[in-house]
Protein backbone atom coordinates (compact mmCIF):
# COMPACT_ATOMS: atom_id res chain seq x y z
CA UNK A 1 0.00 0.00 0.00
CA UNK A 2 1.10 3.82 -0.66
CA UNK A 3 1.74 6.00 2.31
CA UNK A 4 -0.52 8.70 2.37
CA UNK A 5 -0.29 10.67 5.34
CA UNK A 6 2.77 12.31 7.16
CA UNK A 7 2.40 10.27 10.09
CA UNK A 8 2.75 7.36 7.72
CA UNK A 9 5.59 8.60 6.75
CA UNK A 10 7.25 9.20 10.32
CA UNK A 11 6.57 5.64 11.08
CA UNK A 12 8.30 4.04 8.04
CA UNK A 13 11.60 5.89 8.08
CA UNK A 14 14.60 3.76 8.00
CA UNK A 15 17.93 4.94 9.77
CA UNK A 16 19.80 7.47 7.35
CA UNK A 17 22.48 6.69 4.35
CA UNK A 18 25.36 8.90 5.06
CA UNK A 19 27.39 9.71 1.75
CA UNK A 20 30.78 11.60 1.58
CA UNK A 21 32.90 12.08 -1.45
CA UNK A 22 35.79 14.08 -2.57
CA UNK A 23 35.57 15.59 -5.49
CA UNK A 24 39.32 15.83 -6.27
CA UNK A 25 39.12 16.61 -10.40
CA UNK A 26 38.54 19.89 -11.22
CA UNK A 27 35.28 20.49 -11.87
CA UNK A 28 33.97 23.06 -13.98
CA UNK A 29 31.05 25.36 -13.88
CA UNK A 30 28.32 24.77 -14.72
CA UNK A 31 29.11 20.75 -16.13
CA UNK A 32 27.71 17.80 -14.24
CA UNK A 33 29.49 15.26 -13.10
CA UNK A 34 28.70 12.17 -11.87
CA UNK A 35 30.27 11.19 -7.66
CA UNK A 36 29.95 7.61 -8.90
CA UNK A 37 33.77 6.69 -9.92
CA UNK A 38 34.78 8.74 -6.86
CA UNK A 39 36.58 7.08 -3.71
CA UNK A 40 34.48 7.87 0.06
CA UNK A 41 30.76 6.61 1.28
CA UNK A 42 29.62 4.27 -0.69
CA UNK A 43 33.20 3.46 -2.41
CA UNK A 44 34.30 3.92 -5.84
CA UNK A 45 32.48 2.24 -8.51
CA UNK A 46 34.59 0.25 -11.41
CA UNK A 47 33.41 1.38 -14.46
CA UNK A 48 31.11 -1.00 -16.31
CA UNK A 49 31.66 -3.99 -18.84
CA UNK A 50 28.65 -5.24 -20.15
CA UNK A 51 28.70 -4.48 -23.84
CA UNK A 52 26.90 -1.79 -25.76
CA UNK A 53 23.66 -3.02 -25.87
CA UNK A 54 24.61 -2.50 -22.00
CA UNK A 55 22.93 -4.26 -18.80
CA UNK A 56 19.57 -3.04 -16.90
CA UNK A 57 20.45 -2.42 -13.38
CA UNK A 58 19.07 -3.71 -10.36
CA UNK A 59 22.01 -3.05 -7.89
CA UNK A 60 25.64 -2.04 -8.50
CA UNK A 61 28.48 -1.93 -6.22
CA UNK A 62 29.22 1.31 -5.45
CA UNK A 63 25.63 2.54 -5.17
CA UNK A 64 24.10 4.51 -2.28
CA UNK A 65 22.76 1.56 0.10
CA UNK A 66 18.85 0.98 -0.94
CA UNK A 67 17.19 -2.08 0.13
CA UNK A 68 13.60 -3.12 -1.06
CA UNK A 69 10.79 -2.83 1.51
CA UNK A 70 9.39 -6.55 3.10
CA UNK A 71 5.83 -4.98 1.90
CA UNK A 72 4.63 -1.82 0.57
CA UNK A 73 6.64 0.99 -0.92
CA UNK A 74 9.55 3.36 -0.69
CA UNK A 75 9.73 6.64 -0.94
CA UNK A 76 12.67 10.02 -0.54
CA UNK A 77 11.39 11.24 3.08
CA UNK A 78 14.43 13.50 3.27
CA UNK A 79 17.87 14.72 1.19
CA UNK A 80 20.71 16.40 3.07
CA UNK A 81 23.73 17.71 1.84
CA UNK A 82 26.69 20.65 2.02
CA UNK A 83 29.85 21.00 -0.25
CA UNK A 84 32.36 23.22 -0.17
CA UNK A 85 31.19 25.13 -3.08
CA UNK A 86 27.88 26.02 -4.21
CA UNK A 87 25.94 23.80 -6.89
CA UNK A 88 23.27 21.43 -7.48
CA UNK A 89 22.99 17.78 -6.24
CA UNK A 90 21.34 15.37 -8.19
CA UNK A 91 20.11 12.42 -6.57
CA UNK A 92 19.18 9.82 -9.31
CA UNK A 93 18.53 6.26 -10.26
CA UNK A 94 20.32 4.57 -12.43
CA UNK A 95 18.29 2.05 -14.37
CA UNK A 96 20.91 1.29 -17.24
CA UNK A 97 24.64 1.45 -18.45
CA UNK A 98 26.94 0.15 -21.59
CA UNK A 99 30.32 -0.03 -21.98
CA UNK A 100 32.57 -0.64 -25.30
CA UNK A 101 32.08 3.01 -27.09
CA UNK A 102 34.86 3.98 -29.09
CA UNK A 103 35.13 7.70 -28.46
CA UNK A 104 37.73 7.60 -31.71
CA UNK A 105 35.09 6.78 -34.37
CA UNK A 106 32.69 9.05 -35.86
CA UNK A 107 30.39 7.31 -37.86
CA UNK A 108 27.16 6.03 -35.90
CA UNK A 109 28.06 3.28 -33.00
CA UNK A 110 24.98 0.51 -32.63
CA UNK A 111 23.56 0.54 -29.44
CA UNK A 112 20.24 -1.16 -29.56
CA UNK A 113 19.87 -0.81 -25.78
CA UNK A 114 18.58 -3.82 -23.63
CA UNK A 115 14.95 -3.07 -21.97
CA UNK A 116 14.93 -0.80 -18.52
CA UNK A 117 13.67 -2.10 -15.63
CA UNK A 118 10.32 -1.50 -14.45
CA UNK A 119 11.93 1.82 -12.65
CA UNK A 120 10.47 4.78 -14.87
CA UNK A 121 8.15 7.64 -13.62
CA UNK A 122 5.24 5.30 -13.79
CA UNK A 123 6.90 2.24 -12.59
CA UNK A 124 7.51 0.91 -16.47
CA UNK A 125 9.90 0.11 -18.49
CA UNK A 126 8.35 2.50 -21.03
CA UNK A 127 11.28 5.23 -20.30
CA UNK A 128 8.93 7.77 -18.87
CA UNK A 129 11.41 10.44 -17.62
CA UNK A 130 14.12 8.11 -18.23
CA UNK A 131 17.05 10.46 -19.03
CA UNK A 132 20.25 9.58 -20.97
CA UNK A 133 24.25 10.91 -19.76
CA UNK A 134 27.16 9.85 -21.33
CA UNK A 135 29.60 9.33 -18.05
CA UNK A 136 33.14 9.38 -18.44
CA UNK A 137 35.30 6.32 -17.08
CA UNK A 138 38.71 7.00 -17.92
CA UNK A 139 39.77 10.65 -18.53
CA UNK A 140 39.52 11.80 -22.12
CA UNK A 141 42.27 12.97 -24.63
CA UNK A 142 42.22 16.14 -27.34
CA UNK A 143 38.68 16.97 -28.71
CA UNK A 144 35.62 18.64 -28.81
CA UNK A 145 32.88 16.47 -29.97
CA UNK A 146 29.37 17.31 -29.87
CA UNK A 147 26.79 14.22 -29.47
CA UNK A 148 24.08 12.72 -30.98
CA UNK A 149 21.71 9.37 -30.01
CA UNK A 150 19.02 7.93 -32.16
CA UNK A 151 16.08 6.53 -30.13
CA UNK A 152 12.88 5.21 -29.67
CA UNK A 153 10.83 7.79 -26.43
CA UNK A 154 8.51 7.03 -24.07
CA UNK A 155 5.42 6.39 -26.22
CA UNK A 156 7.25 3.42 -28.25
CA UNK A 157 8.03 6.39 -31.49
CA UNK A 158 11.21 5.12 -32.95
CA UNK A 159 13.90 7.39 -35.19
CA UNK A 160 13.79 10.18 -32.76
CA UNK A 161 17.31 12.21 -32.67
CA UNK A 162 18.91 13.84 -29.18
CA UNK A 163 21.78 16.05 -29.07
CA UNK A 164 24.33 16.45 -26.55
CA UNK A 165 23.27 19.61 -24.12
CA UNK A 166 26.99 20.60 -23.07
CA UNK A 167 29.86 19.85 -26.01
CA UNK A 168 32.65 17.43 -24.95
CA UNK A 169 35.60 19.65 -23.75
CA UNK A 170 39.01 18.10 -23.72
CA UNK A 171 40.52 16.01 -21.05
CA UNK A 172 37.45 15.83 -19.40
CA UNK A 173 38.22 14.09 -16.06
CA UNK A 174 36.77 10.72 -14.56
CA UNK A 175 33.24 11.33 -13.85
CA UNK A 176 32.23 14.57 -15.97
CA UNK A 177 28.50 13.59 -17.39
CA UNK A 178 26.92 14.71 -20.62
CA UNK A 179 23.63 14.89 -20.70
CA UNK A 180 21.57 14.39 -23.61
CA UNK A 181 19.02 16.38 -24.67
CA UNK A 182 15.23 14.98 -26.39
CA UNK A 183 12.77 15.89 -29.12
CA UNK A 184 10.89 18.46 -28.40
CA UNK A 185 7.93 17.08 -26.72
CA UNK A 186 9.13 13.89 -25.70
CA UNK A 187 9.31 13.02 -22.20
CA UNK A 188 11.62 10.05 -21.60
CA UNK A 189 13.92 7.43 -24.04
CA UNK A 190 12.71 4.10 -24.23
CA UNK A 191 15.88 2.55 -25.66
CA UNK A 192 18.25 3.39 -27.34
CA UNK A 193 19.28 2.47 -31.24
CA UNK A 194 22.77 4.59 -31.68
CA UNK A 195 25.31 7.02 -30.73
CA UNK A 196 27.30 9.26 -32.55
CA UNK A 197 30.21 11.89 -31.87
CA UNK A 198 30.88 14.36 -34.14
CA UNK A 199 34.61 14.23 -33.87
CA UNK A 200 37.38 12.36 -32.42
CA UNK A 201 37.99 12.21 -28.46
CA UNK A 202 41.26 10.54 -29.63
CA UNK A 203 41.54 8.57 -25.73
CA UNK A 204 39.66 7.52 -22.95
CA UNK A 205 36.50 5.86 -21.90
CA UNK A 206 32.97 6.95 -21.52
CA UNK A 207 29.30 4.84 -21.03
CA UNK A 208 26.03 5.56 -21.97
CA UNK A 209 23.62 5.59 -18.68
CA UNK A 210 20.01 5.92 -18.79
CA UNK A 211 19.09 8.04 -15.38
CA UNK A 212 15.68 8.77 -13.64
CA UNK A 213 16.14 11.72 -11.44
CA UNK A 214 14.45 11.64 -7.79
CA UNK A 215 15.40 15.08 -6.37
CA UNK A 216 17.44 18.31 -7.03
CA UNK A 217 18.82 19.65 -4.07
CA UNK A 218 20.13 23.31 -4.09
CA UNK A 219 23.54 24.31 -2.20
CA UNK A 220 23.01 27.96 -2.62
CA UNK A 221 26.62 28.74 -0.88
CA UNK A 222 29.35 27.16 0.53
CA UNK A 223 29.67 24.85 3.26
CA UNK A 224 26.26 25.73 3.69
CA UNK A 225 24.06 22.63 4.27
CA UNK A 226 20.75 22.20 2.79
CA UNK A 227 17.81 20.03 2.89
CA UNK A 228 14.38 18.97 1.17
CA UNK A 229 11.89 16.66 3.00
CA UNK A 230 8.69 14.31 2.23
CA UNK A 231 6.62 17.54 1.11
CA UNK A 232 9.50 19.77 -0.47
CA UNK A 233 11.01 16.49 -2.57
CA UNK A 234 7.48 16.17 -3.63
CA UNK A 235 7.77 12.68 -2.24
CA UNK A 236 9.53 10.50 -4.98
CA UNK A 237 8.67 6.70 -4.94
CA UNK A 238 12.01 4.74 -5.31
CA UNK A 239 10.92 1.32 -6.45
CA UNK A 240 11.99 -1.96 -5.63
CA UNK A 241 16.15 -2.36 -6.79
CA UNK A 242 16.70 1.21 -7.26
CA UNK A 243 20.07 1.95 -7.87
CA UNK A 244 20.69 5.92 -6.46
CA UNK A 245 23.66 7.67 -7.44
CA UNK A 246 25.03 11.39 -7.15
CA UNK A 247 25.71 14.31 -9.38
CA UNK A 248 26.79 17.38 -8.81
CA UNK A 249 26.36 20.44 -10.91
CA UNK A 250 29.47 22.84 -9.20
CA UNK A 251 28.98 26.78 -9.70
CA UNK A 252 32.25 27.35 -9.36
CA UNK A 253 35.73 25.50 -11.46
CA UNK A 254 37.51 23.85 -8.68
CA UNK A 255 37.34 20.67 -6.73
CA UNK A 256 34.91 20.09 -3.78
CA UNK A 257 33.90 17.68 -0.54
CA UNK A 258 30.25 16.61 -0.64
CA UNK A 259 28.59 15.09 2.17
CA UNK A 260 25.20 14.46 3.29
CA UNK A 261 22.25 12.06 3.86
CA UNK A 262 19.56 9.89 2.43
CA UNK A 263 16.47 9.29 4.36
CA UNK A 264 14.11 6.57 2.78
CA UNK A 265 10.60 5.92 4.54
CA UNK A 266 8.92 2.35 3.51
CA UNK A 267 5.11 1.34 3.76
Amino acid sequence: MAITTLDGALAGMLPPVTFAKAATPSLVAGRPHSLFYLSGMPGAAVAPTPGLSGAALTSYAGQLPFRNPPSGNSYLARLQAQATIAGTLILADRLWHNSGLSLTATTAQTINSVAWPARDALGTSNGEQVMIGLEVSTATGAGTPTFTMSYTNQDGVAGKTGTGILTGVATSAIGAFYPIGLAAGDRGVRSIQTFTLSATWTSGAASLVAYRELARLELTAANVPSAIDALTSGFPRLFNDTVPFLIFVPSTTTASNISGQMVITQG
